[in-house]
């Protein structure tokens, strides 16, 4: 596996959700588990931290992609920092490292092939981290329950619902209980359940916070997230959900890791609909 300089911890500008790690090429002849564990090996030293400060991992193929495990197979490697989750242990880094074919000259980075994903859980000594740096968090949905209470247009678009919508963001569920234009409640697990779940990876959801513009419809139609329970009630709440995109976006903005124009966007909207 090629091994090039890292910066060391204190170096780097700040780790935040969107930090990128590294990127590397990482050349193995065990297939897809060698792939992965050398993978992961180029986002931990960035960190200061080794195999045995991983609390979990996860490795998933893209469809139809394939590793040999009898040939040398070379792969870019990009590790981009998730969320940072406060726990009794200290600071969980979650990291996405995505697994793509080497770009060429005719190929580049954005349009090479997606091999698959590494995801990680890492116990880093990092100060503990705001509550918007944790999305999908008891915390961070307390956040989020604040700007949707306080968003006329939110109210607005859900004046005839009631029910609650689900958002699951890398693996985190957050149930927004809405009823009649009122926001009831924004917690981890709603006692009837989601009318559906939007399940959107960690990595998908920093594209999201830091696109220049909300992308949520271009992800959704290219299949970047996915959904489940009432394709109706998905369709109905639509606008609805791009609005919640919205707000996350100013939410990221604010804690100094997303788009900053979604800050200044999302006050002006506030602004007018005060």
């Amino acid at each position: 596996m090629t091994s090039p300089a890292f910066p060391s911890l204190g170096a780097l500008p700040g780790i935040a959700p969107g930090t990128l790690l590294a990127t590397i090429a990482v050349t193995t002849e065990s297939g897809t588990l060698g792939l992965a564990d050398g993978a992961a090996a180029s986002a931990l030293r960035p960190l200061a931290a080794g195999s045995g400060d991983v609390r979990a991992a996860r490795i998933a193929l893209a469809p139809g992609a394939s590793v040999p495990g009898d040939a040398p197979t070379t792969a870019q490697a990009e590790a981009v920092v998730t969320a940072l989750v406060g726990t009794r242990e200290g600071t969980v880094a979650e990291v996405a490292v995505t697994l793509t074919s080497t770009p060429t000259a005719d190929v580049p980075t954005a349009d090479a092939e997606v091999l698959g994903t590494v995801e990680l859980s890492v116990l880093t000594d990092l100060p503990a981290p705001q509550p918007g740096a944790a999305p999908g968090t008891r915390e961070w949905a307390g956040l989020l329950q604040e700007k949707l209470t306080a968003d006329k247009e939110f109210s607005d678009l859900i004046e005839t619902y009631d029910g609650t919508i689900g958002l699951r963001i890398g693996g985190r569920e957050v149930h927004i209980r809405g009823y009649r234009g009122r926001v009831l409640e924004v917690t981890s697990r709603s006692i009837r359940g989601a009318d559906f779940v939007i399940d959107i990876s960690g990595a998908e959801f920093v594209s999201l916070m830091r696109a220049e513009s909300n992308m949520f419809m271009e992800s959704a139609m290219l299949r970047r997230l996915s959904s489940s329970g009432s394709g109706y009630e998905y369709l109905r709440m639509t606008t609805a959900l791009i609005r919640v995109i919205d707000l996350c976006r100013g939410l990221a903005a604010e804690a100094g890791w997303g788009h900053p124009a979604a800050a200044t966007d999302t006050a002006r909207s506030e602004g007018a609909s005060a």
